[in-house]
């Protein structure tokens, strides 16, 4: 019964987690190479063909969202409050300059949000299509390749799209130059990000889990061996079936990429300037310290790393103006355990608009 339960309790999480969608245009041209005219219309006309295209390929009616002004949007879901209620459906255009990608997902961070940092550090324009749950559950989940979310529309021109939040990541982070100059740092920033979802994302399951959980780092060793990162197990003597705590192996994880910041010397995971493993590193790390979680982290638990890290990050000029800024998702409220409630929540440069 043990192993129903969580059988299914993984296949809900699942379903959860593929909560948002990304929609992908084809890379238009670089300004020198597209010469002066059409390229708005041409652009529409790709954009309306790709929709028509997949509500065709399952009998479902799906217009073209409407523009609309990010703060509309922000103050649009505050007021919803719930996820599952959200029934927005509007684009949004970030960035200057003709969108070089559409990027749909539900309104909030999950998933979406390292691919989101990727085009905000590259300052990459491109639009968000927001896709509240109503619509997600009646129509837009069935466009989709895997039935999960995000989706890459039309990633190669061809009407094709991609699946996967990690083929996309690795999709964009090469389009934007974030993703290393060498195969040998491409593999090595490969590996780095395989660790990272595996532990700091719970393998995509859940943000709260058994890899990684910020309420078992918020609350503390009970037993009190626990005082620092250093006290627990490196992944070199940890054994794939053991019966460690959660909090142990979520210190674990913090040890390794405070270790691999000083074996670097960079400020940086491998190289002198981000990629977008530091990028999915900064967010999970941002919302770890948050105030209502664990904001003194770095001194608790003897990460100066880290810490220094997460502060030279949130000031990358780019970066600071997606997170002060409305076309940021909001982040949601979570029970004492760590569980999701979905409920939207406020945090840092991320106010309730609803008051």
């Amino acid at each position: 019964m043990r192993k129903l339960t969580f059988f299914c309790s993984f296949v809900f999480l699942l379903g959860l987690e593929a909560d948002g969608l990304l929609h992908h245009r084809p890379l238009l041209p670089s300004p020198s190479s597209r010469g002066t005219g059409g390229v708005g219309a041409a652009a529409a006309r790709r954009r309306v063909g790709a929709m028509k295209g997949a509500a065709a390929s399952v009998g479902v009616a799906i217009s073209p969202p409407p523009l609309k002004d990010a703060a509309e949007v922000a103050r649009g879901l505050w007021v919803t409050k719930d996820l599952f209620k959200t029934e927005e459906h509007a684009l949004i255009r970030c960035g200057e300059g003709e969108p070089r990608f559409r990027l749909a997902y539900m309104p909030i961070r999950n998933r979406g949000e390292i691919i989101r940092l990727i085009l905000e550090e590259a300052k990459v324009p491109y639009e968000v299509e927001v896709m509240g749950f109503e619509n997600w559950k009646n129509g837009l989940k069935a466009t989709t390749p895997h039935g999960k979310c995000p989706v890459l529309r039309n990633y190669d021109g061809r009407g094709n799209d991609l699946g996967q939040e990690g083929a996309i990541t690795r999709f964009l982070a090469e389009e934007c130059g974030l993703a290393g100059e060498t195969s040998a740092e491409r593999a090595n920033l490969d590996s780095l990000y395989c660790l990272w979802f595996s532990t700091f994302r719970n393998l995509g399951v859940s943000h709260d889990g058994e890899h990684f959980s910020v309420a078992a780092l918020r609350d503390g060793d009970p037993s009190g061996r626990l005082q620092s990162a250093g006290d627990a197990t490196r992944y070199q003597d940890m054994f794939r079936q053991n019966d460690l705590s959660r909090i142990e192996r979520s210190l674990s994880a913090l040890r390794f990429f405070e270790e691999t910041l000083s074996t670097a010397g960079t400020g940086f995971l491998v190289r002198e300037a981000p990629t977008y493993v530091d990028l999915g590193l900064f967010y999970t790390l941002f919302e770890l310290a948050e105030d209502d979680n664990v904001p003194d982290f770095a001194a608790r638990y003897d990460l100066p790393l880290l810490g220094a890290f997460l502060r030279q990050m949130q000031e990358r000029p780019h970066i600071l103006d997606y997170l002060k800024s409305p076309r940021r998702m909001p982040r949601y409220q979570r029970e004492a355990s760590g569980a999701s409630t979905y409920m939207f929540w406020p945090g840092k440069y991320s106010p309730d608009l609803s008051l």
